[in-house]
């Protein structure tokens, strides 16, 4: 009992403060480098390589340094496939579609599938490694939070494409009032998950010998809002050229 109280005693602080002042900082500099137009990605890339690096060192779960490199893999898989689908596209097969809107969301629904994939891919992965143990112990739990590492980091490129968003012509008529209503809607999931971090410190029990792991912590909600740009930028889109008006 005496080994397990000082253990907890070693734990590091949770400042709410400062993971919310990381949280800001990141989310003004991912937002506003998205109004640089065609230079934007020349800073978000390294936003986006500089928070999947952080949340790496500063790793917010209980787990061994395997979880880890199955977050840094999903993350770069995804971080190529997205950029790539940015620039040139020579990952990809080539797609014979016709239209406006077929042209623009080409890059965002081929990231996608890509994204599915890996999530199928890792969870299998995940699931395998867990059955191999010999002690299944917190299973679900030592499960959920490798899962977990894996998809932020796989869904912090989605912040790529919000250049895309960006750079969309001014709406009017009725897609002016639909892409009113996307951006209400990203705008209140962003407020939901900075509002939720101060739930999730509650629970929080990283490894006592990460440094800082509230850093990591503090990342988290932002690289999980890099899908809610990708469905905002996509959705979008669908307002530009799917809305008569």
């Amino acid at each position: 009992m005496t080994q397990q109280a000082s253990s907890d005693t070693t734990l590091p602080r949770r400042p709410y403060g400062g993971v919310l002042a990381v949280q800001i900082i990141a989310l003004v500099l991912l937002i506003g480098a998205s109004l640089l137009g065609q230079f934007a990605l020349f800073l978000e890339v390294p936003l986006c390589v500089v928070a999947m690096v952080a949340f790496t060192v500063f790793w917010p779960f209980r787990g061994t340094w395997v979880d880890r490199m199955l977050g840094v893999l999903a993350g770069l898989v995804s971080f190529v496939f997205a950029f790539n689908a940015l620039g040139s596209g020579v990952l990809y097969p080539p797609l014979h579609t016709t239209g406006k809107l077929a042209v623009a969301a080409g890059p965002l629904i081929r990231w996608a599938c890509v994204y599915v994939f890996l999530l199928a891919a890792f969870t299998v992965i995940g699931f395998a490694r867990q059955m191999a143990r010999e002690q299944r112990t917190d299973l679900v739990r030592s499960l959920s939070q490798s899962l977990t590492g894996v998809v932020a980091m796989a869904s912090m490129p989605g912040w790529l494409f919000i250049v895309v968003a960006a750079s969309a012509h001014p709406f009017g008529g009725a897609r002016f009032w639909a892409a009113d209503a996307v951006c209400v809607v990203a705008l209140a999931l962003v407020v939901l998950m900075v509002v939720a971090l101060r739930h999730w410190l509650k629970d929080f029990d990283p490894d006592p010998a990460v440094p800082a792991p509230w850093i990591g912590i503090a990342l988290l909600p932002v690289m999980l809002l890099g899908l809610v740009a990708f469905a905002a930028t996509l959705a979008l889109l669908l307002c530009q050229f799917g809305i008569a008006g």
